[in-house]
C-alpha cells in the first residue's frame, strides 16, 4: 500500500493493520479505512456487478449514495463497503456475479439492452399466456442482488436509546456544529447527529486557507472541539437519521466502534426544535458509460488522498460544474497525480484565485466543455470531452476521470417532516418553500459556499431554534442577520445534466441501471411526471435511495419535456433514508418484563417463572409441572397466591356510573355497598374482552379489577367509549400501585384471623363480601372474598410498598396450618375443576359473551347507556351456528389431550381450550369450545391430537362444575 503518511488530515492511523479476507486472499488496510478504501489500497478497482447489465462497478462516492460497492460482508449482502468501517478478519465477497467481479461470464447482458427496454417487465413474458410462469421464475431468479443463506444468524449487539433533546441538529459539518453551539448558549439540550465517523463536514479534508492563520480543515478541528467539550451538547457520530416525523420525532442509528458495546444502536429523539444542516451531495455528471470504474465523484478523490492518504489514480482528466472541483484539483495535483486536463461546465463564474493557481499549475482548464464519453472496458482508459453544445471534441488518455455536474441539497430530513420542495432556479437546487413549525435549515445546502456565510447561517438557525424552547435570542439574532447580509449569499448553480449524447449507456440511475435513453422510452410512452417515471423504469428505486438519480431525473425530464413555463417537480423521498437492518430496529432484543411487589419472595419460595404477557410471573413451585401437591394442598388445606398482576382501576366522579354502564354488560347501578359485583366487557361484536369484579366504595366511587391481559388497555378502552360524552370522571390506574394476595382453602379464615383486625365469621364477611380494615393494625388492605378457585378464598389488595411484609406475615400465621405457596398453573386447574373461564384461554377473538355460558350477567333491560356490544348481542342470541363452551370428561381419565387439541369428525368442530388430569377427581376434565350441534350433554367428541400417532382420543359433554357443583366449599 503506497499511502500519504504525513498529512495532517488524514483520519487513518496508519500504525495499525487491519485484515479482511477477499477471494481467499487476505488484504490489509489501517484503523479508520472503510472496506471499499481498504481494497481501493490493495489494487481493487472493480467492487461489483451492475444489476441488470453486469456492467463493472467501482468506487464513485464514499457516503453510500449508491450500490457501486454494496458487497458481501461476513454473510450480509448488500453493505455499502465504501462508508462501512472496516474491522479486523472481515471476510469480503462480491456479489450478482457468475465468476467473479472482474470477469464475470454474465456480462455478455450489457449487449443485449436492446431487450430490456423501459417497463419491459411489464409489457412483455406475458402472451402467450403460458410463457409467463416459466418467465416468472427466470425474471424472479434474476431480481435483487446478493444472497443470504436460509440459516444465516445474525451476529452482533443492538442497543437503543431515547434521549429527550430540546433541539436536534442533524449534521456535524461547520453550519451543524456553529447551531449546536449557539442553541448550547442558553443552558439547552443539545443532540448532534453525524452521519461519518468524524465531525466537519466539507471543511474536514480541506487544505483551502479559512483566515490568514488556519486552514479549513483546522477549523473544522476547532469547532468540533468545542463541541464535544460543551456539556450540554450530545455528540452521535457515524449517526445516520433514517426518519423524521410529526412534532420532531427523529430516528437514526449509530454504528458502533472498536471500543463500543454495540454493533450499532438504534436512536430516537424527541426534540422541541430541529435544525437540519447535512449539507449536499454531488450531482452525477451524465454522459456515455458514467460508471466505469476509474469514474468517481470530487469529493471522493479528494476524500480518498486527503482523508485516506490514497492517491485516486495517476494521470486524472476533471469534468466539473463547481469550485469545490478547480480546488480539488489543484489539490491533487499537488499531492502527485498528473492533470491532464480541467473540462469545466461553466464558462464563466469560476474562482479567479483558482484559475490562477491551475494555471501557476499549467493544467489546462477548457470552459464551456464536459465529459461525452468515458472509454475501456472494465477501467476507464481514456475520455472524450466536447463543448457542452456538442460542437467539438477532444480526447484525453486518463486512468481516472473526476465527474461532477454540480451539488444537490441533502432534503431528505425536511421532506419527510413534510416541507414541500419547489425548484429555485438561481441555485439549481430543490429547496423548501415553507418549513414546518420549529424546524430550520442551514449551511450548503441553502446554497451557501462562503466558508463565513456556512457557519453564520448555522449560527442563525441555532438561535432560532433555542427561541423555539423560551430562550430569548432576539438581540443574538438580529446582529447575526446583519453579518450573514454583509457575506456572500447563495451562489449561481449549474443547471447541466447531460453531455450531448444519445444516452443508450448513460446512467441516470447505477443501482437500477436505467438510462437516459429508458427515460425517453417513458415519457414517449405517456409517463410524463417524474413520479411514474421512476415507479415505471425503477430509476431511484434502489439501495441508494435516489442518491444518484434524485435531482437528476426532475431535471431531465422537464429539460427533454421542454416545459419553459413549468419548474421541474422532485419525486417522493420515504423513510428510511438509508439502509438499516433489521436487528438495528429490534434492538437488544432484552426480556423487558413487569415484576410483582413479591417477586423476591415468589424467588425464594422456589418458583419456576414463564412469561406472561408483560409480567413475568411463578407458575410453579416444584419441578413437578402437574402441581399436585399445590393443587391438593389448597383443596385440603391452604394456600397463598400472588396475584398482583391483576388490573387495579378507581373510578370517581359525578358521571362515574354512567362509564361503568357504558362498558360493563350488567347494570351496575344495582351494586350494594360492602358487596363486589362480577361483570363483563364486551367489544362492538359482542366479545368478550375483560371480566372482573366491581366494587363501590362510596357515592360516584368505585374500585374495580381488570384481566391481567388487559391492566395496561382498560383506561384507553374506557376513555375512547366516552369519548364523546362530555362526562365529569377521573379513572385512576392503580395496577403496579397496589398488590394481592390470595389466600384459599379450608383453614384459610383460620390463617387471616390470626393478622386480621376484623370479625371475619361467615356472617360479618359472607360470600362475595368486600371489607376494608388492617392486618396487625398497620397494613390497610381491601379485602374481597371470592371463589375463583372453588375454595373458601379471600382476595386482600395492599399498597406495594406493603406486599412483602404483608406476605411474611401470612406465611408466620399459616404456618402451623401448613401453608404453602401455589404459582398460576394450579391455579389454572382449581378454577378448571370449578368451571371458571378464563379470557384468552376460554375464549377467543370470536367468542362473545353468550358462548361462554356468561349471558346471566348481561342485563337486557338496564337503562339505556349504549352498552358497548348490546347490539351484537341481541343479533346473536338466537344463532345456532355459533361455538358454544362446554365442559368435556376424557374417556381414559388418566389422559388429557393438550390445550388447543382439534375437535373432529369429517371436518373442524371445535378445540380443547384448558383440560388437565384432576388429582381431585381422580380423572381427566377440561373445557372446549364446539359447534352448537356438539353441544348437548353426553354428545361423544372425537379429539385430534398432533402427536398422537394418528390414533384419536375420546371425550364425552358433561355440565360443569366438575367440582363442588353447589358451590358449598366457597360459601363455607
Amino acid at each position: 500500500m503506497n499511502r500519504l503518511t504525513q498529512l495532517p488530515t488524514l483520519r487513518v492511523d496508519i500504525s495499525q493493520n487491519r485484515s479482511l479476507q477477499y477471494k481467499g486472499k487476505t488484504y490489509y488496510g489501517v484503523a479508520g479505512d472503510t472496506v471499499a478504501t481498504a481494497l481501493y489500497a490493495n489494487g481493487v478497482r472493480i467492487f461489483a456487478r451492475s444489476l441488470k447489465y453486469h456492467r463493472p462497478r467501482g468506487l464513485y462516492s464514499l457516503d453510500g449514495e449508491s450500490s457501486n460497492t454494496c458487497m458481501q460482508v461476513d454473510g450480509i449482502p448488500n453493505v455499502r463497503t465504501e462508508n462501512t468501517l472496516l474491522i479486523n478478519g472481515m471476510k469480503v465477497k462480491d456479489q450478482n456475479v457468475k465468476g467473479s467481479a472482474e470477469s464475470d461470464w454474465m456480462g455478455f447482458m450489457d449487449k443485449l439492452d436492446w431487450l430490456m427496454p423501459a417497463g419491459f417487465y411489464y409489457r412483455t413474458m406475458h402472451k402467450p399466456a403460458w410463457i409467463w410462469p416459466i418467465a416468472m421464475k427466470q425474471v424472479r431468479k434474476a431480481a435483487g442482488l446478493g444472497e443470504i443463506s436460509p440459516d444465516f444468524k445474525m451476529e452482533g449487539r443492538y442497543a437503543e436509546i431515547f434521549p429527550q433533546a430540546d433541539v436536534c441538529v442533524i449534521g456535524g459539518g461547520a453550519a451543524g456544529m456553529m447551531a449546536a453551539l449557539a442553541a448550547a448558549e442558553g443552558g439547552l439540550r443539545v443532540v448532534l447527529l453525524e452521519a461519518r465517523p468524524w465531525l466537519g463536514g466539507c471543511f474536514d479534508y480541506r487544505v483551502r486557507a479559512y483566515d490568514q492563520e488556519k486552514a479549513l480543515y483546522q477549523r473544522a478541528r476547532q469547532l468540533a472541539e468545542q463541541v464535544e467539550t460543551t456539556a450540554n451538547i450530545r455528540v452521535f457520530k457515524q449517526a445516520a437519521v433514517v426518519g423524521v416525523y410529526n412534532n420532531n420525532l427523529i430516528t437514526a442509528f449509530q454504528v458502533g466502534g472498536e471500543s463500543d458495546s454495540f454493533n450499532q444502536r438504534y436512536i430516537e429523539i424527541r426534540a422541541e426544535s430541529m435544525v437540519v444542516a447535512t449539507g449536499c451531495i454531488e450531482r452525477p455528471l451524465i454522459f456515455d458509460n458514467n460508471e466505469r470504474p476509474g469514474i468517481m465523484q470530487v469529493g471522493c478523490a479528494h476524500r480518498l488522498a486527503r482523508t485516506y492518504g490514497l492517491l485516486p489514480g495517476n494521470q486524472a482528466v476533471f469534468s466539473i460544474g463547481h469550485d469545490l472541483g478547480l480546488e480539488a484539483a489543484v489539490d491533487l495535483f499537488d499531492l502527485g497525480v498528473k492533470i491532464a486536463c480541467v473540462a469545466d461546465i461553466r464558462k464563466d463564474g469560476q474562482d479567479p484565485q483558482l484559475l490562477l493557481e491551475l494555471n501557476n499549475r499549467k493544467i489546462p482548464v477548457l470552459r464551456g466543455w464536459v465529459a461525452c464519453e468515458a472509454h475501456g472496458t472494465k477501467q476507464v482508459k481514456k475520455v472524450t470531452l466536447g463543448t457542452v453544445d456538442g460542437s467539438e471534441k477532444r480526447q484525453f488518455m486518463c486512468d481516472l476521470l473526476v465527474a461532477s455536474a454540480g451539488f444537490t441539497p441533502v432534503t431528505g430530513p425536511l421532506t419527510l417532516a413534510q416541507a414541500k420542495l419547489q425548484y429555485d432556479m438561481h441555485t439549481g437546487y430543490f429547496l423548501p418553500f415553507n418549513l414546518p413549525e420549529k424546524t430550520h435549515m442551514a449551511g450548503r445546502m441553502t446554497g451557501l459556499e462562503h466558508t463565513l456565510a456556512i457557519e453564520a447561517s448555522g449560527r442563525l438557525a441555532g438561535l432560532y431554534a433555542a427561541a423555539d424552547c423560551g430562550v430569548d435570542t432576539a438581540k443574538a439574532v438580529s446582529k447575526v442577520k446583519k453579518q450573514l447580509s454583509a457575506l456572500p449569499g447563495p451562489q449561481s448553480g449549474t443547471k447541466l445534466v447531460s453531455a450531448p449524447v444519445k444516452g443508450r449507456k448513460s446512467f441516470i440511475c447505477f443501482d437500477e441501471d436505467s438510462t437516459l435513453k429508458n427515460i425517453k422510452q417513458a415519457i414517449k410512452m405517456g409517463f410524463d411526471v417524474p413520479e411514474l417515471i421512476k415507479r415505471f423504469t425503477s430509476t431511484g428505486t434502489g439501495p441508494g435511495q435516489s442518491g444518484i438519480p434524485g435531482h437528476n431525473l426532475p431535471l431531465f425530464v422537464s429539460e427533454y419535456q421542454g416545459l419553459t413555463d413549468s419548474k421541474p417537480v422532485p419525486t417522493t423521498v420515504r423513510a428510511p433514508l438509508v439502509p438499516i437492518f433489521i436487528a438495528t430496529y429490534a434492538g437488544t432484543n432484552h426480556d423487558m418484563y413487569k415484576r410483582t411487589p413479591l417477586h423476591e419472595q415468589q424467588i425464594k419460595a422456589g418458583g419456576v417463572f414463564r412469561r406472561m404477557g408483560v409480567w413475568r410471573r411463578a407458575r410453579y413451585f416444584s419441578e413437578d409441572f402437574s402441581c399436585r401437591e399445590e393443587i391438593l394442598n389448597v383443596r385440603n388445606n391452604v394456600g397463598l397466591l400472588d396475584g398482583s398482576t391483576l388490573g387495579k382501576f378507581r373510578i370517581h366522579g359525578p358521571d362515574a356510573l354512567k362509564a361503568l354502564q357504558r362498558v360493563y354488560v350488567s347494570n351496575m347501578a344495582k351494586m350494594v355497598a360492602g358487596k363486589i359485583k362480577y361483570s363483563a366487557m364486551c367489544n362492538d361484536d359482542g366479545c368478550v374482552i375483560d371480566d372482573g369484579v366491581v366494587v363501590k366504595l362510596a357515592e360516584n366511587d368505585y374500585y374495580f379489577t381488570a384481566s391481567t391481559a388487559r391492566a395496561g388497555e382498560t383506561v384507553e378502552w374506557i376513555r375512547y367509549h366516552t369519548r364523546y360524552d362530555g362526562w365529569d370522571f377521573h379513572l385512576v390506574n392503580l395496577t403496579d400501585a397496589m398488590g394481592v394476595v390470595n389466600i384459599s382453602g379450608p383453614n384459610a379464615r383460620k390463617v387471616l384471623e390470626k393478622m386480621a383486625d376484623t370479625d371475619l365469621s361467615n356472617n360479618a364477611f359472607p360470600f362475595g363480601g368486600y371489607r376494608e380494615f388492617t392486618i396487625r393494625k398497620t397494613i390497610p388492605v381491601r379485602a374481597m372474598r371470592l371463589g375463583f378457585v372453588g375454595e373458601l378464598s379471600y382476595e386482600l389488595h395492599a399498597p406495594a410498598s406493603y406486599m412483602p411484609a404483608l406476605w411474611e406475615i401470612m406465611e408466620e400465621a399459616g404456618r402451623e396450618f401448613g401453608i404453602r405457596v401455589f404459582g398460576v398453573e394450579a391455579q389454572n386447574v382449581l378454577r378448571m375443576e370449578k368451571g371458571h373461564v378464563i379470557l384468552g384461554q376460554e375464549s377467543e377473538q370470536r367468542t362473545n359473551l353468550l358462548d361462554l355460558g356468561l349471558g346471566f350477567l348481561w342485563d337486557r333491560n338496564k337503562p339505556d347507556a349504549k352498552t358497548v356490544g348490546a347490539v351484537a348481542l341481541r343479533q346473536a342470541e338466537n344463532d345456532p351456528d355459533r361455538f358454544r363452551l362446554v365442559g368435556i370428561k376424557m374417556e381414559d381419565p388418566q389422559r388429557a389431550p393438550r390445550d388447543g387439541s382439534l375437535i373432529v369428525d369429517d371436518r373442524i368442530r371445535g378445540y380443547v381450550c384448558t383440560a388437565r388430569k384432576s388429582f381431585t377427581l381422580n380423572e381427566s376434565v377440561g373445557m372446549a369450545l364446539v359447534e352448537t350441534g356438539l353441544a348437548a350433554e353426553g354428545t361423544r367428541l372425537e379429539i385430534f391430537e398432533d402427536d398422537c400417532n394418528g390414533k384419536r382420543l375420546y371425550a364425552r359433554v358433561v355440565p360443569m362444575p366438575f367440582y363442588d357443583p353447589q358451590g358449598k366449599r366457597m360459601k363455607m
